[in-house]
């Protein structure tokens, strides 16, 4: 009897079918003689303590300019009647991604990749201070930062910690995402007077990571680094786009290849068996030189940008990884 995979993801429609890293993993199953589902978050349902699907699609092929599916549309399918479920919803972890994991976290027969709960537990921008605190890495892998909606603490940080911030000042609201209002201030009372803009009687409406501007992410790149069931499996630098900082693909940045460094190698591995320890056999490591940026365990994605570069269809080397358990 043939496996059945069913991936949780944004709409069908809207995906972009030569990035997609969703895509490229639904491909790798399905040329394992997978039976292969995709379904919105939207058409998940609980009902007498099980979980049901009403509407999703088939995918029957992927090739390099199609997706071959079918819709399915019934009254009522059983969750637990897939082998494996990839949730692959892309950020931001609002109110409606918490809702799906806590709803998928209540049952124990489908194998989820990464685990509900622990994408519950485990914030991407703060995974690697777990590692840190774990004794996994040291404070030189990690970024110096101050996270807070008060702007007095923001400020008090940034006094008592000047000489971080010699090349400036980076800015990013907490539940952001791919890159998105990133922003680089080069002196303390800029970055205070666009918080001061943001916020009420000094509390902001979200909370804000403040951390120093590493210039190497001109020179260096940002590295993603994907890491399945705690091996790693191929990474890119990706170069800012010129006038930008963000170094995300969507935000205009270039995709390269080059060699990582013994250290950046060293630190990869103890990071990827932190990660296996935890049940996350799927993420994307993030590096600016030896320091870590972020953790990405939502929805890593890179499988189609190491292919486009390389020639190395590691989809299949990251799907076989992930379901060998």
């Amino acid at each position: 009897m043939k496996k059945k995979l069913l991936i949780i993801a944004d709409k069908l429609e809207k995906v972009n079918l030569k990035s997609d890293s969703s895509l490229a993993l639904a491909e790798a199953a399905i040329a394992k003689n997978w039976e292969v589902f995709w379904c919105e978050d939207k058409n998940i349902h609980f009902l007498n303590e099980e979980i049901y699907l009403n509407q999703f699609n088939e995918i029957k092929e992927i090739n390099i300019n199609n997706i071959n599916y079918e819709q399915v549309k019934k009254n009522l399918v059983s969750f637990s009647s897939f082998d494996y479920c990839f949730i692959r919803k892309d950020p931001p972890f609002n109110e409606g991604y918490k809702d799906l994991c806590w709803i998928l976290a209540t049952q124990t027969k489908v194998k989820i990749l990464n685990p509900a709960e622990v994408l519950l537990a485990y914030h991407e921008k703060a995974l690697h201070w777990k590692a840190l605190s774990s004794g996994v890495i040291n404070k030189n892998n990690v970024i110096p930062t101050c996270l807070s909606e008060n702007i007095s603490i923001i400020e008090k940080y940034l006094k008592e910690n000047i000489n971080l911030f010699d090349d400036g000042i980076i800015c990013k609201p907490w539940l952001g995402h791919g890159g998105e209002d990133v922003q680089l201030f080069t002196n303390m009372n800029d970055l205070i007077a666009f918080l001061d803009k943001q916020s009420i009687h000094n509390h902001l409406k979200q909370k804000y990571l403040v951390q120093p501007y590493l210039k190497e992410i001109h020179t260096e790149g940002d590295r993603r680094v994907l890491i399945a069931d705690g091996v790693i499996i191929g990474d890119f630098v990706r170069i800012p786009e010129h006038g930008k900082i963000a170094s995300n693909l969507a935000q205009g940045g270039t995709a390269h290849i080059r060699e990582m460094s013994k250290e950046q190698i060293k630190l990869c591995e103890s990071v990827g068996l932190f990660l296996k320890s935890m049940n996350i056999v799927f993420a994307g490591l993030d590096l600016i030189g030896n320091k870590i940026g972020e953790i990405n365990i939502t929805s890593p994605t890179g499988l189609r940008t190491v292919e486009n570069l390389t020639g190395e269809k590691i989809n299949k080397i990251a799907f076989e990884l992930m379901v060998k358990n």
